[in-house]
């Protein structure tokens, strides 16, 4: 754990996030004691820390991808059970299943990082300084949810019209045959249920938290420990505070806040990342192994799972923090990195993407073996990826400004500055 100068709000006077990191190069950074001996065994300078939040969200996006997969067809049983006991390809089965549990910790560390982010202003003018924050999370957050999810919305619905795509349809979050008016007024908005998209969900409540930031502020500011518990116990007990999707979000980024503001850093070595990622690998085979060494449908259990598999999450937060570290520290990093500016643009597009792109791939499976239905669950998100990536490139080719809108008010262009 590294300490970092205890100022609270007060590590850059700048909206700028490249403020925020060249004031924390200027020397204000202690060596981190028993840091590992590599690159980055010493306290992050910007260039360093901008580069390893350029290569998580990267990292976590595509995680993200892999995530939203979904079921192996044919037989559409939902990875977040665990393994399929029943299914005759139970290999496939476990490491869809194992990657989707790993890649829980996606959500927590990029709301962690959203938190340490969102608090960099000086607390001389901390009203002014939020104020600017929601008015730019209003834009870079909400504007692209509503467009992209009215423009999914009028694809899906013009799709339904033709009375074709009936398997990709009933993936969607919304049933064009029975929805009312508070349904599509949801899959745009994401007021009170899901939007279309519906990995929205996480960029809804994202903005719902800075909507919030002042309460969080004053938490953090005279309360912050007894604000963690009150989220931490939300969190843990899957209770969603009314308004929000889920808890995940509030709480890490409280987490992320209250580092910040507290004046630490999670810095693990090369060798507590190995242990922290040895250690999560476990219990990600562990969790998705359970279905195989109890009954997951008794009374109790799926509760018990559930709290399980939530408990797990902090622990994947600090070794993916560990590994997104050791990448940055590598040269091939820049590689990673100089895509930081598509993470947005490829969480907006990658669903329903994936999905119709696992059924297109689906019809040209050669066989229904373990190692095929690998394959397709890796072309599937392989290919998600390319065309997202190659849709960025023509609109922002076409319209710059467009594609900056849409990517949450990121340039492909230029260089990413966290």
């Amino acid at each position: 754990m590294t300490r970092m100068p205890k100022h609270p709000g007060a590590a850059a006077p700048s909206r700028d996030d490249e403020a925020v990191l060249n004031r924390l190069a200027s020397a204000e950074w202690d060596r981190a004691p028993g840091a590992g001996g590599g690159p980055l065994g010493h306290a992050p300078n910007a260039a360093d820390l901008s580069r390893t939040i350029e290569v998580a969200r990267v990292l976590l996006v595509i995680g993200l991808v892999f995530l939203h997969y979904g079921a192996i067809p044919p037989g559409w049983v939902s990875p977040f059970r665990g393994v399929d006991p029943d299914a005759p390809h139970r290999v496939a089965s476990f490491v869809n299943s194992a990657v989707l549990f790993f890649f829980f910790s996606a959500v927590p560390l990029l709301s962690t990082i959203s938190g340490w982010l969102f608090f960099r202003f000086s607390e001389k003018r901390v009203w002014p300084a939020l104020r600017r924050r929601i008015g730019a999370r209003v834009r870079s957050l909400y504007a692209p949810l509503v467009v992209w999810n009215a423009v999914f919305l009028l694809a899906l619905l013009a799709l339904h019209a033709t009375g074709e795509g009936a398997s990709l349809l009933r993936q969607m979050n919304i049933d064009f045959d029975h929805a009312d008016g508070m349904a599509y007024v949801n899959a745009v908005l994401g007021l009170t249920d899901h939007p279309v998209a519906f990995q929205f969900w996480f960029v809804r409540d994202l903005f719902l938290t800075a909507l919030l930031s002042p309460l969080l502020w004053l938490s953090l500011r005279h309360s912050p420990w007894l604000g963690a518990i009150v989220l931490g116990g939300a969190w843990t007990m899957d209770w969603n505070l009314v308004v929000f999707f889920r808890a995940d979000v509030p709480f890490f980024f409280y987490l992320g806040a209250l580092a910040r503001l507290r004046g630490y850093l999670p810095m693990p070595s090369g060798r507590a990342t190995s242990a922290l990622v040895a250690f999560y690998v476990g219990l990600v085979l562990l969790r998705a192994s359970a279905p195989l060494l109890v009954d997951v449908d008794a009374p109790g259990t799926a509760w018990l799972l559930d709290f399980a598999t939530r408990a797990m999450r902090p622990v994947g937060v600090l070794a993916c923090w560990g590994v997104c570290l050791r990448i940055a520290a590598a040269p091939w990093s820049g590689a990673v990195a100089r895509h930081s500016n598509f993470a947005f643009f490829l969480h907006a597009t990658h669903y329903p993407l994936i999905a119709a792109v696992k059924l297109v791939l689906w019809h040209v499976l050669p066989a229904e073996t373990d190692v095929w239905l690998l394959a397709h669950y890796a072309a599937s998100v392989a290919v998600t990826v390319l065309l997202s990536f190659g849709a960025a490139r023509l609109i922002a080719a076409v319209s710059p400004g467009l594609y900056t809108f849409l990517a949450g008010g990121r340039d492909i262009r230029v260089p990413s500055r966290a």
